[in-house]
């Protein structure tokens, strides 16, 4: 072999032992590439594995808006205005509407009284205690009468400050604890002078009324107890007494409602006091209370 083709032997060999050298260098860095790859798409060693995620369906959006179940809450206390203020109105006798065109109190304004008593002054009733027997006093804007003997068949009462002659006189009376024919009543009439005097009606506490004369020494029934549906009975009834008079005819009145006429050719008593009264038959001591006195003078009639 020439010197010539020496050369380039060695020329060719020396190009090769390169390309080889660069190849096995590519080779290697492929190789490390790929294994870099593989190592990030790995899950870390220590992660747990997760499960796939099911789809879920799409809600279906409500065409109107749900109900709400509302919460009930309870309104406040309604508390008092202290700046509201009230007037005390006395009271008045109840006004009685006259249906009856033969009523005799159809010549009278029974809401406007010539005299009204509402028990709120004491000085114009007499008070008294007589122990053992009866005791008047204004209490609390009533007058309040006890009865202690059921034996002693004596009237004691509590008489006016006022008086008249031709008259229609009302008061309201409170039954006690009373039972039987344990009374309350109303005097007319009762002479200054003369003890006893007038006309008393009463009523008793199991329904019944009767209209007696006073006189000393000789009182008379004039009508004996006689039974009325117009009473209410028992223990804490009120009824409303009437009595008119014009000289000796006379007209009763429970609770608005004529019981009776009556016509006295006795007469005895044509002007006085007013007084009324609690009589004990069967209990005592008996009380009994009083209110809302009031009457109208009768004008003449021809």
């Amino acid at each position: 072999m020439s010197e010539e083709q020496g050369k380039s032997l060695s020329t060719e060999r020396i190009i090769l032992i390169v390309v080889s050298t660069l190849l096995v260098i590519a080779l290697i860095y492929l190789g490390a590439s790929a294994l870099a790859r593989r190592g990030q798409d790995a899950p870390p060693p220590d992660a747990a594995p997760v499960e796939p995620v099911e789809e879920q369906p799409a809600a279906v959006l409500p065409t109107e808006p749900p109900e709400v179940a509302e919460t009930a809450v309870d309104a406040p206390a309604a508390t008092p205005t202290s700046a509201v203020q009230r007037l005390t109105l006395e009271p008045t006798p109840t006004p009685f509407t006259i249906s009856d065109p033969d009523d005799p109190r159809n010549i009278l304004d029974l809401t406007n009284p010539d005299h009204v008593d509402y028990f709120n002054n004491p000085e114009t009733w007499y008070d008294y205690i007589t122990e053992g027997v009866a005791s008047y006093e204004v209490v609390d804007g009533k007058l309040l009468g006890t009865d202690f003997d059921p034996l002693n068949t004596n009237i004691w009462w509590s008489y006016t400050s006022v008086q008249s002659g031709r008259v229609y006189a009302e008061i309201s009376a409170t039954n006690g604890d009373c039972a039987a024919r344990d009374a309350v009543g109303l005097v007319i009439r009762i002479e200054p002078d003369i003890t006893p005097s007038g006309y008393t009606f009463e009523i008793s506490c199991d329904g019944e009324w009767r209209f007696i004369r006073l006189s000393p020494g000789n009182s008379v029934t004039l009508i004996d107890w006689t039974p009325s549906d117009a009473i209410v009975t028992g223990l804490g009834a009120t009824n409303r007494l009437g009595i008119y008079g014009y000289d000796g005819k006379f007209y009763l009145f429970i609770n608005g409602l004529q019981v009776t006429d009556y016509w006295d050719t006795g007469m005895l008593s044509s002007f006085g006091y007013f007084a009324a009264y609690v009589r004990s038959q069967v209990t005592y001591p008996l009380t009994a209370t009083f209110d809302d006195f009031a009457f109208w003078h009768l004008p003449w009639i021809p």
